[in-house]
């Protein structure tokens, strides 16, 4: 019972330390799905701050961002990398398979310089004297800056092999055998032995008290050396097992990494005595999130930040700007509020209250969850959960009243506020707005029909005593003087729910599920802000003078999203507000990354604010402190570069200035990056290419630049970085490069084009248009000839013979008597015959081009009116407008029966009482028109192109398609009607018309 009992206790113990190792470091890896290497046996930050990684496969250099392959100029794959170190001329890089090559600062390979003992190398050391010192398999050797020196015999290095070097900050420089280690005091000229004898030393570290520690792996222990004048030597053995590598930290902590048992932490470099065969150490394995329990190698950086190498990949971990507070394990949410002492008072979902004053700390129970807090001066510090609302006035808890509804879980008290009488607003859940006031509660009427904002879900009280209540769906309600007032989407509030608020002097801000928003002249404007996603949610608004002792003049904004807690400047917001571009802002999203438990409540706001400025956020670590006074951590700022140029899929070499790209690019990408191994997920970048970008454009953490078809131009490429404390980084120059003017596009050659492009589209066009003539006026002569053969034909054999046969019916009729009735009716229709046979010459004139005796049509189309026997009270005129030209006889033919159908129609059918018909003859078009006030056409007979059995108006139709005219019929019922008929001239005229002066006649 005894030992199962001690078992216990040291598995607690073990367990407590690693909670407190993992509340007190931020971890992060990166394995092989994060596209990391994995068996990193090697470590080392060179001086422009990147961190080198050697592998079982070649040499990595890590930004914080990507892992970079080094690729030697000469192609040689370097191996497996055993042993890296970083001194003022360059990084050295041992190889397992023997030699060492040092990568000067701008990252050009050297090559090899003899005299190396070959075989592993193991590690570098730099002394003093800028010296660089190498542990070989075959021996130790130092580089005097033109080669290797072996160290053997002759210095005192008896060994043959060598397993580690290592000086320490008093410039001792200390060698392992495979035998012995050995120490060289600074001055001296040999070796000594310290009488410590091992053959498996493997690593040995110091810290800056002049402390030696030294890892002998396969003898299970770890040494402790401390120096005794100028060459004695105490040690101090412990007992552990497995060690493989370690470090020591800033505040004199010790980090060892073993093989196959993680890291271990001794503080203060105190190492706990063994209790029952077990090693008590603060551990941190694969368990707690370590890549892998084999440790390989450890590096911490000049920033202090611990790397970890595992043969999985590797590890940060650094120390937490932001300890959480010491609460209870298993809280899932928190309540938090200040009371009117200053002090912070945390209310957990298991019942606990805890406040953390400046002197003392004070702890309550209660037997519900803690769903709200809220300070008041009438009641002191108000609690609520869903049985009632308490009162912390005094040394214990109150009740003051029962909830309004039935007490359940599911109807708990979820935000509340206190009016300037004292009167205590409650919202509860599901169930609506309460009032205790008078000793009794009262309902308050609900402000919308919809279930979803039944309650208010956030709940303030501004300076002036207003009380303000957040719902759903972008509904907001104040109270003050008795009176509710009501504010939604009309009045611009389109934030969807309203969980957040922030009463200033100048303006009232509300926070949401989607913005910020702020109130002013009576109504709400949306802030512009950047990566719209890292502002969704928001349940915590705090205003902290932008400058300390500033008062409330200059307030910086504090918002506490679901994504994180983000720094909003004063005089970023200020210039947004006033029409500014993209709003800059710092990031703790890191540590400020809330719990989403769907299946409870969020106490809000989930962050206050002390009367000293100190802020409070409850995060998914715990309840986290910031002291917005304290300068960033980060003791380097970030190194800006830019990488890479690339044109259409082409890498363009930009070590030059300015860089010239051969041709005009359809797609140009440039590569930048920031050197930032403590923080990297905290930056954002900004780029603008001037002459192409008016303002910065936000990038957030991308780290490339897309350009889609660059105008030729000179341009400057210019990017910066905003770290967590809100400072801009820029690189140390600009990215200059032209994109030329490729020779069809410059201005002489595009003007050569244009001319060339008109002059063959009017060659072109003119050809077209000859053609175009010719082919129509070949058209209009075969119709011609064909129209006269067939004159000829019914001249030659139809009128004759009706001619002849009309000779016989007279000679018939003149043989009756004459008195005969028969007699006179034979004369009347040979009289008819006479009319028919008159017409018909009339056709066959018109057959042959020959529309009347006279030329003109204006003269043809008088007679028409005698020609249709109308009456003479219809007002009948025909014009001519311009010069009267000669027409071609096609077109002279159409024109005349097309306007003979139209004069006949309007004399006959339409009831018209005017009719014009007026001839314009035009230099580029010949125009005919006829117009009558008559009954017009039915607008059914216009889309049919004619009655059905009647072919006048289809007639019309087929006779313009004829020649290609253009006809326009416009008519409708009672309103008259209007035919036009126009012929471009150049078809239209017998002859190409001159540039004189025509006249207008008007004849009728």
């Amino acid at each position: 019972m005894i030992l199962l009992l001690s078992l216990v206790l040291s598995c607690l113990a073990c367990s407590s330390v690693v909670a407190r190792i993992s509340n007190e470091m931020d971890h992060r890896r990166w394995t092989a799905s994060d596209q990391g290497p994995t068996a990193v046996g090697a470590l080392a930050q060179t001086v422009d701050g990147y961190l080198w990684l050697g592998t079982h496969d070649s040499l990595y250099r890590f930004d914080g961002f990507e892992f970079e392959k080094f690729e030697p100029a000469d192609g040689e794959p370097l191996g497996v990398v055993s042993a890296l170190d970083s001194t003022a001329e360059g990084l050295w890089v041992g190889f397992r398979i023997g030699g060492a090559r040092l990568i000067s600062a701008d990252g050009v390979m050297q090559p090899a310089d003899p005299g190396l003992p070959n075989g592993v190398v193991y590690s570098f050391a730099e002394d003093q004297q800028g010296h660089v010192w190498a542990a070989a398999d075959e021996g130790l050797a130092r580089h005097d800056g033109t080669g290797w020196r072996p160290i053997g015999k002759e210095m005192g290095f008896t060994g043959r092999h060598a397993r580690a070097v290592h000086v320490d900050a008093d410039g001792y420089i200390w060698a392992a055998s495979e035998e012995e280690l050995y120490m060289l005091p600074p001055g001296a000229s040999l070796f000594m032995g310290t009488g410590i004898r091992s053959q498996s030393i493997r690593e040995i570290a110091s810290s800056p008290s002049g402390d030696v520690w030294i890892t002998d792996r396969l003898r299970e222990r770890l040494l402790r050396l401390t120096k005794t004048g100028s060459s004695g030597v105490e040690f101090e053995e412990i007992p552990i097992s497995s060690a493989n590598s370690i470090v020591l930290d800033e505040q004199g902590g010790v980090w060892l990494g073993t093989h196959g048992s993680g890291l271990h932490y001794f503080a203060d470099g105190k190492i706990h005595e063994p209790t029952e065969g077990r090693d008590v150490s603060n551990s941190y394995t694969a368990r707690d999130g370590l890549s892998s329990d084999y440790v390989l190698a450890q590096l911490i950086d000049r920033d202090g930040t611990l790397w970890v190498g595992t043969n999985a990949g590797l590890d940060r971990l650094q120390r937490k700007t932001l300890a959480p507070l010491a609460i209870s394990t298993g809280v899932g949410s928190t309540a938090l509020a200040v009371d009117g002492d200053g002090s912070l008072w945390v209310g957990s979902d298991n019942g606990q209250l805890k406040g953390f004053g400046s002197a003392s700390h004070s702890t309550f129970e209660l037997d519900m969850p803690i769903n709200s807090l809220v300070n008041s001066q009438q009641h002191g510090l108000l609690i609520g959960g869903y049985q009632g609302v308490f009162s912390l006035s005094g040394d214990e808890p109150v009740h003051v009243a029962e909830l309004p509804v039935e007490s359940t879980p599911e109807s708990a008290i979820r935000t509340m506020a206190v009016g300037k009488n004292g009167d205590i607003w409650v919202s509860v859940n599901r169930e609506g707005l309460f009032v205790w006031a008078d000793q009794q509660w009262q309902e308050i009427d609900p402000f919308s029909d919809s279930e979803r904002q039944v309650m208010p879900v956030s709940a303030s009280r501004d300076p002036s005593g207003k009380l303000w209540f957040g719902y759903r769906d972008n509904l907001l309600v104040s109270f003050a003087e008795q009176k509710f007032e009501r504010w939604s989407y009309q009045e611009g509030l389109d934030i969807g729910h309203v969980t957040a608020m922030l009463h200033l002097p100048e303006r009232t801000w509300v926070g949401g599920q989607h913005g910020l928003a702020y109130l002013k002249d009576r109504r709400f404007h949306r802030l512009d802000v950047p990566a719209a996603g890292s502002f969704q949610n928001i349940y915590a608004l705090v205003a902290v003078p932008a400058e300390k002792n500033a008062g409330e003049s200059g307030m910086d904004i504090w918002v506490h999203s679901r994504g994180g807690i983000f720094k909003l400047p004063a005089a970023e917001i200020e210039r947004v507000i006033a029409g500014g571009d993209t709003l800059l802002y710092s990031s703790h999203d890191h540590i400020g990354r809330l719990p989403m438990d769907p299946h409870k409540v969020l106490p809000l706001p989930t962050g206050v604010s002390t009367p000293e400025g100190t802020l409070w956020f409850a995060t998914g670590q715990g309840v986290v402190r910031i002291d917005p006074d304290k300068p960033s951590d980060m003791t380097h700022p970030p190194v800006i570069t830019i990488q890479a140029l690339t044109a259409d899929g082409v890498d363009i070499d930009i070590s030059a200035s300015p860089v010239r790209l051969s041709a005009p690019p359809q797609r140009l990408v440039i590569d930048y990056s920031a050197l930032n191994l403590t923080a990297p997920e905290t930056m954002r970048f900004q780029y603008r290419l001037s002459g192409h970008d008016s303002e910065w454009v936000d990038a957030g953490r991308s780290r490339q630049a897309v350009f889609s078809r660059l105008r030729p131009d000179d341009y400057e490429f210019h990017v910066r970085v905003l770290d967590e404390s809100g400072q801009f980084h820029r690189p140390e120059k600009a990215l200059i490069f032209n994109v030329p003017q490729v020779f069809y596009l410059r201005p002489w050659f595009l003007l050569l084009c244009s001319g060339a492009l008109l002059a063959l589209v009017f060659w072109i066009s003119r050809v077209y248009t000859q053609r175009e003539k010719a082919a129509l006026r070949t058209r209009l002569e075969e119709r011609f000839h064909e129209r006269e053969r067939i004159a000829r034909e019914l001249h030659d054999t139809l009128l004759q013979s009706v001619q002849g046969m009309m000779l016989s019916f007279q000679a018939v009729a003149d043989s009756l008597p004459k008195d005969f009735h028969a007699r006179h009716a034979m004369e009347r229709a040979l009289d008819r015959a006479d009319q028919v046979i008159a017409e018909g010459r009339d056709r066959i004139t018109g057959l042959r081009g020959e529309i009347a005796p006279a030329e003109d049509l204006t003269v043809a189309f008088q007679l028409l009116q005698q020609e249709a026997d109308a009456s003479f009270s219809v007002a009948y005129r025909v014009s001519n407008v311009g010069q009267p030209l000669p027409l071609r006889n096609e077109v002279r033919d159409v024109f005349y029966q097309v306007g003979r159908e139209a004069v006949f129609n309007a004399l006959r059918h339409a009831q018209a009482t005017q009719i014009f018909v007026t001839f314009t003859y035009a230099k580029d078009r010949f125009e005919m028109l006829v117009a009558d006030d008559g009954v017009g056409i039915d607008p059914i007979y216009q889309r049919m192109r004619g009655r059905p059995g009647h072919g006048g108006l289809r007639g019309i139709y087929e006779l313009a398609d004829r020649i290609e005219a253009n006809l326009m019929i416009v008519s409708g019922v009672q309103s008259g009607t209007r035919i036009r008929l126009i012929l471009p001239g150049t078809i239209a005229y017998e002859k190409a018309i001159d540039d004189k002066h025509n006249r207008s006649i008007r004849t009728g």
